[in-house]
C-alpha cells in the first residue's frame, strides 16, 4: 500500500498537537521536504511513505508517541511495550487482551476494552483529548495501529468485520475506505471499536523477537504499509491495478479484473457500487495516487509518466493532474 496517498485533512490533524505546543506546522513540513501548501490546498496529497516520515518527525519533536493529541503524553517506549506484550501470546484473541491490558496500564489518557462472543469480538478505545484538539485522528490511529500490529503478528492480513466510531460522520469519510481497508464504518455508535470474526481471533501469532526488532526500527513506515490484502472488492481491485501500473500495463480494463477476481463484469460493477465506487472512479483514484508517487520520485519525465498511466498525450495527463491537485505536474514536483 505504498502507492496510496494521504489526504491533507490527516496531515492537519496530525500536526494539531504540535501547533498547540507552539511549533509551526509550516516549518515542520518544510523540514520534511513537504510543501506547506498542503495545509491550505484541499487537493494536495502526500505519499504514505512521506506521511510515515512525518509521523516519526512529530513524535521525535514532541517526545510523545500520541503526537501531542492526548491530555497526557504517551511516552517513548509505549508502542514497544505493547508489542512485546503481544509477542508473548499465542493467538490474536490473547494478543488483543494483552494490548488492552497494556494500554490501560500506561498513564496516557487512553482506556481500552475488549468484548468477545461466539462469533467474534472487538477491541475498543476511549481517550481524553488535549484541550484544543477538535479532531478524532488519535482514536483512528489507535484503532489502525492495533489492527496493523496484529496483521504483523499473524503475518497475514486480518479482515475487519466492521468499525464503530462514536462521533458524527465527517465530510472526508470516504477516505476511511482506505484507512480501514474497505471495512464497513458506522458513525454515532456507543464506542470506538474494531471488530474481528471468530476465525480471525483464533489465528496464531507467529512473529519472533528478531522480527520485532525490525518492526521497531521503523514502526510508522512498517505499520502504514503493512497489510497487502483485503476481502473488500474495491481494495482487491486497487491492489491489482497498482501492480499493473508498476509493471507498465497502462490501461486496466473491467473485463481483465473481472477475470482476475473470478466475477462477471456485472457482478463486479454491483459490488463496486456497494462500496461506493464505479470502476472508472476507482481507476482515476489509483491513477491520481500513482501519478503523485511518480512525480515525487523525480526520476521520470512527465511524458513518460503520462504514457505509463494510459494517457494518449502529455497534455491530457497535465489537465487531469491539475484537476486532481490544482497544480501542473511540474509545479507539484517543485513543491518538494
Amino acid at each position: 500500500m505504498q502507492i496510496v496517498t494521504v489526504a491533507p485533512v490527516f496531515v492537519r490533524n496530525l500536526l494539531a498537537g504540535a501547533s498547540l505546543r507552539g511549533y509551526s506546522p509550516e516549518q515542520i513540513l518544510r523540514a520534511q521536504g513537504l510543501s506547506a501548501q498542503i495545509l491550505t490546498n484541499p487537493k494536495l496529497r502526500i505519499s504514505t511513505l512521506a506521511f510515515a516520515d512525518l509521523c516519526h518527525a512529530v513524535t521525535q519533536l514532541l517526545r510523545d508517541e500520541a503526537f501531542g493529541l492526548l491530555a497526557k503524553p504517551q511516552p517513548f517506549g509505549s508502542f514497544k511495550l505493547l508489542a512485546q506484550a503481544c509477542l508473548s501470546t499465542e493467538t490474536i484473541k490473547e494478543s488483543l487482551v494483552a494490548w488492552r491490558n497494556g494500554s490501560n496500564l500506561l498513564d496516557s489518557s487512553v482506556s481500552a476494552t475488549t468484548s468477545f462472543h461466539e462469533d467474534g469480538g472487538y477491541l475498543g478505545f476511549s481517550c481524553e483529548m488535549r484541550a484544543g484538539v477538535d479532531s478524532h485522528y488519535i482514536l483512528e490511529t489507535l484503532l489502525t495501529t492495533a489492527h496493523r500490529l496484529h496483521c504483523w503478528l499473524a503475518n497475514e492480513f486480518l479482515p475487519i468485520e466492521g468499525v464503530e466510531l462514536a462521533y458524527p460522520e465527517p465530510e472526508f469519510s470516504e477516505e476511511y475506505r482506505l484507512v480501514f481497508y474497505g471495512a464497513p464504518v458506522r458513525f454515532n455508535q456507543p464506542r470506538n471499536a474494531i471488530h474481528f470474526s471468530r476465525s480471525t481471533l483464533e489465528l496464531a501469532c507467529v512473529r519472533d523477537k528478531s522480527a520485532l526488532k525490525a518492526l521497531l526500527a521503523k514502526p510508522h513506515i512498517y505499520l502504514l504499509t503493512q497489510p497487502k490484502q483485503s476481502k473488500s472488492v474495491h481494495m482487491r481491485v486497487r491492489l491489482w491495478m497498482e501492480n499493473l501500473f508498476r509493471e507498465g500495463h497502462s490501461n486496466p480494463q473491467l473485463q481483465q479484473v473481472s477475470e482476475f477476481l473470478g466475477l462477471t463484469p456485472q457482478t463486479l460493477r454491483r459490488q463496486l457500487q456497494k462500496d461506493g465506487y464505479s470502476f472508472q472512479q476507482l481507476k482515476d483514484d489509483i491513477r491520481r495516487d500513482m501519478a503523485i508517487f511518480l512525480i515525487n520520485s523525480k526520476d521520470q519525465s512527465v511524458e513518460t509518466i503520462a504514457f505509463r498511466l494510459g494517457f494518449s498525450e502529455a497534455s491530457t495527463f497535465i489537465r487531469a493532474f491539475r484537476k486532481w491537485t490544482g497544480l501542473t505536474p511540474l509545479a507539484y514536483r517543485r513543491l518538494s
